[in-house]
Parts: C-alpha cells; sequence; structure tokens
C-alpha cells in the first residue's frame, strides 16, 4: 500500500519526505532552540489571528468558511479558506499554492470583488502572519506540500500573426462558450456556471483589463491559463504548447479597450482645501475650482456588467464649515418621480478613528467602532439639465424647489445622517441631530452631489473635523438603472481626507 502511495500521489510523497526533513532539523537542535522556535511560530499565529479576526473575519468568517456576516450581501462570495482551494495560484491546477501565491492575493486584492488591495495598508510582516493562520484553517497545509510552480516562458513577439493564430486557439478551445466571440462575457453557458460551492460563477468582460481577478499583464494571464482557477469552470489550459498559450494571451490582450484600463490607487489622499468665502450650496464652481480634484476607484459588492468605476472628489472649507463634492459619470439620471430604483451616494465616516490601519471595517462599521454616514438620494427636486450651459445660481434655484416627493417624511432635504455599527445596524439620526445640508444636479452625464456641515460636530454620532487634521472615510454609489438599492452598490475602501 505504501509503494502505491509512493507511485500515484506524488503529493503526499513530497509531503512525507518535507515531514521527514522537517523532523531531522527538530531533532537536531537543542531543548533551548526547539523551545525559542515554537514560541516565534505561536506568537505568528497569535499576530496573524489578531488581523485576521481585525480584517477578513467580516467576510470569511471565524473558521475561514467564506460565511462572515458580510457574506451574503458580496458576489462572488468571499473565498471559503476551511477548504484549501485557492483560484489564484503559480502552482500547478489543484494543488496548494505558495505562500508568496496568497501573500500577493491579499497584497493586490481581487479586482471586480470586494476583495481591497491590503499592500500599503497592512505591513510585510503583518501580512505573512495572516496567510500563516489563514493555513491553520484547512488540514491540506498539514498533509501536503505546495504544488511544483509553473515556469513562464519566454513571451513570443506580440504581433498581428501572434493574435490571429491566439483568436483561432481560442476558437479551438471553445473559450466563446463560456467568454463571448468578442470575451464580452456573452457565451452561451455563461449564465449556467458554477462554482465547486455550487454558487453562481460570474463571467467578466475580457475586454476590462482592470477587472481580471488574477492580473491583466502578460505573464498574468499566461499563468491564469497554465494553473486555471481552482474551484471554478475555468480548468488548467496546460495541455497545450508554450507558444500557443503565448498566442492565446495576446488575442485576449488584443481585446483591452485603453480608455477602460483606466485604474486608480485602492487608497487616496483627499485635500480639503481651505477658503475665505462662506460655505453655501451654491457655491460658485469658481471656488470649486480651487480644490483638487481626487479620482476615486469604487468597485460593485455584487459584479454586473459595466458598473460605475470611477468618481472625483472635491473638498473645501472655512473657519466654520467643510464641503464635499461628489462627480460620477451616469447617463441616466434616475429619482424617484420615474424610477422606484433612484441614483444614490454616501460617504461613509470613522468616527473615532484617523487611521486606516485602525479603522473599522470598511462595509458599515462593526460593534464597538462605529461610523458615520451622509446619504443622498435622488428625489424630483434634483435638477436635470440635459444640453447646454447653465449658471451655478440657477442650478440653485430650482435645486431648492419645494415640488414633488420627499425623500424622507419627516425632512425635506434629499440628505440625512445615518450611523452604523455594523451589517444590519443601521439607524438613521433624529430629525433634531440632522444638520447635515446637501444637494445634487445632474448636468451633461454627470451627477454633482453637495454635502455641507459645519466641522464641529453637535452629537456623539457625529464625525467632528474641528479637532483632526486627517479623518477616514469612504464612499458608496447606487445607480438607479441597474436597479442597486440597500447593499447592492458600489464602494470604495477606506481613503484619508487631509486638511489644508
Amino acid at each position: 500500500m505504501l509503494v502505491f502511495i509512493l507511485l500515484f500521489c506524488p503529493q503526499i510523497s513530497q509531503a512525507i519526505e518535507s515531514r521527514k526533513i522537517e523532523k531531522l532539523i527538530e531533532g537536531a537542535q537543542s531543548p533551548t532552540e526547539k523551545k525559542l522556535r515554537t514560541q516565534e511560530k505561536e506568537s505568528i499565529l497569535r499576530r496573524g489571528k489578531e488581523y485576521y479576526f481585525k480584517f477578513c473575519v467580516h467576510c470569511h468568517g471565524k473558521e475561514g468558511k467564506g460565511d462572515g456576516k458580510a457574506s451574503n450581501h458580496i458576489f462572488p462570495q468571499p473565498r471559503e479558506l476551511s477548504q484549501g482551494v485557492f483560484k489564484f495560484h503559480a502552482t500547478q491546477t489543484n494543488t496548494l499554492p505558495l505562500d508568496e501565491d496568497i501573500i500577493r492575493t491579499i497584497k493586490k486584492g481581487i479586482p471586480g470583488t470586494a476583495m481591497p488591495a491590503w499592500n500599503g495598508i497592512l505591513s510585510d510582516e503583518i501580512i505573512d502572519s495572516i496567510v500563516k493562520f489563514i493555513k491553520t484553517f484547512s488540514a491540506r497545509f498539514g498533509m501536503e506540500v505546495p504544488g511544483r510552480e509553473i515556469a513562464i516562458t519566454m513571451e513570443s513577439p506580440f504581433d498581428s500573426l501572434s493574435i490571429a493564430y491566439g483568436k483561432k486557439i481560442y476558437k479551438e478551445l471553445r473559450c466563446e462558450k463560456c467568454h463571448g466571440e468578442n470575451g464580452d462575457k456573452e457565451g452561451e453557458l455563461s449564465k449556467t456556471l458554477k462554482t465547486f460551492r455550487d454558487t453562481t460563477w460570474f463571467v467578466y468582460d475580457l475586454s476590462r483589463k482592470n477587472f481580471y481577478k488574477a492580473g491583466s499583464s502578460g505573464t498574468d494571464i499566461y499563468r491564469t491559463l497554465a494553473t486555471g482557477l481552482d474551484g471554478s469552470p475555468m480548468n488548467a489550459y496546460d495541455y497545450i504548447s508554450d507558444f500557443e498559450r503565448w498566442h492565446l494571451v495576446h488575442f485576449v490582450q488584443s481585446m483591452h479597450s485603453v480608455k477602460r484600463g483606466e485604474t486608480f490607487p485602492a487608497i487616496n489622499k483627499i485635500i480639503s482645501k481651505r477658503i475665505d468665502r462662506p460655505i453655501m450650496l451654491d457655491l460658485e464652481e469658481s471656488i470649486w475650482g480651487k480644490a483638487l480634484e481626487t479620482p476615486i476607484s469604487i468597485r460593485p459588492l455584487r459584479a454586473r456588467r459595466n458598473p460605475i468605476s470611477r468618481l472625483t472628489i472635491r473638498s473645501v472649507h472655512n473657519k466654520k464649515k467643510i464641503a464635499i463634492k461628489i462627480k460620477w459619470e451616469d447617463p441616466t439620471p434616475d429619482n424617484i418621480l420615474n424610477n422606484n430604483y433612484v441614483d444614490q451616494s454616501a460617504i461613509q465616516f470613522a468616527v473615532d478613528d484617523s487611521d486606516i490601519e485602525d479603522s473599522p471595517f470598511y462595509g458599515m462599521g462593526e460593534k464597538g467602532k462605529m461610523v458615520n454616514i451622509w446619504h443622498w438620494k435622488a428625489d424630483v427636486r434634483q435638477k436635470i439639465i440635459k444640453s447646454g450651459k447653465s449658471k451655478q445660481k440657477q442650478i440653485a434655484k430650482n435645486a431648492k424647489s419645494r415640488a414633488g416627493m420627499f425623500v424622507n417624511p419627516f425632512t425635506e432635504s434629499s440628505v440625512e445622517e445615518m450611523n452604523s455599527r455594523g451589517i444590519g445596524a443601521l439607524t438613521v439620526q433624529p430629525l433634531g441631530d440632522q444638520k447635515l445640508k446637501g444637494r445634487g444636479y445632474w448636468y451633461d452625464g454627470h451627477w454633482n452631489v453637495v454635502f455641507i456641515r459645519n466641522l464641529e460636530a453637535t452629537s456623539k454620532w457625529d464625525i467632528d473635523f474641528s479637532d483632526e487634521n486627517q479623518v477616514v472615510l469612504a464612499f458608496a454609489l447606487w445607480d438607479g438603472s441597474k436597479k442597486e438599492m440597500n447593499s447592492n452598490k458600489m464602494v470604495s475602501f477606506w481613503q484619508t481626507l487631509i486638511f489644508r
């Protein structure tokens, strides 16, 4: 039986040999060395557990089963770490990943999903400890060793001949069955695919290189083709030649849209510009022009076709007030008058934390760490300017119109302040505490939403700007035309707002 295992189960054989070597090393150590090594391992695991429960448990769950409190609101659902099946790795298909593979995923995040990039937020030491703790969820890491790393061969010339040959391979491998003839995920099987957990599998648009979950560079796509995405319908094309694989890479890259490939850092610094003018809703555009415009990347919590992926932020403040302006492209303004699903935006502030590493869960806060939310919803009072130029004063005048329905039956404002201590714990502040002012107008294919509030907080539920040099904030958008509401939205990760 042992001979059979050694012959037909090379992974188990390698694991046995690896454990033998470990035992030999341990046997050669003195009792003091063994104790120090054990203490070091335990210390690393304790640190990894601490940060896992701080940043990862909300989605991946206490035991790594992908059943955290946020998991039901996310699509694709969080990875089930307890089975030791990882989609992104540089090793052979259906084998364990290298530590470097898991580290790469944590650092870069997974575009098009709710998994943010943690590089720059967490140190290398912390990420390494999280990886070691994650590996305790699955018994596979105690029984197997990582598979053989796939070698990335020399890339063939990227030219029209390579693209044409790659297109031929694309058809021969029947890639269009899932990804569509032009890579736009309209293949006949795209809506029937399932993961190993029997959950729906979302096929992304291959032209949007910023949505490639394992990376869109030549080596990234080559690696994905060679290893597949374990636990998903995407199998490994390790049986085709290296040249064929590179030709296929080039054809896939030929689909990339330059315009859609625009990306921004996961974390950005938003500068609030000090001005000496009164801050009101009809603030002139020339004043906004003095503030630095900062692009922010947002991602859908539930994967969809052609989501809004970018918004821009401007902020100004004086001695008493702060104003924050959100702008995003939206070809169809949706308000209460013409749609049950309306366009919305929100800003979320970490009330008691001014550093991202100490901030609460970016999905509505958590127990013991409250967030303050400024929410805007398009109602019939939002001015729709479809063409031509209009003076800012006229826009403001029209925005103040009181005709139509109110968003909240207890207030005449289209904005309101809320608080949350975690998923399912959202509350609207009492009417007496509603000090936020705001309005939105749609012009030339863009929504412009302005929030204004005093720097000083009037209640313990509010973010206080008066004594802060930096605050932590995040953004959310709902696109009414895509029937988005509640947790079906697009969000940013935590950003920082700095006063200057």
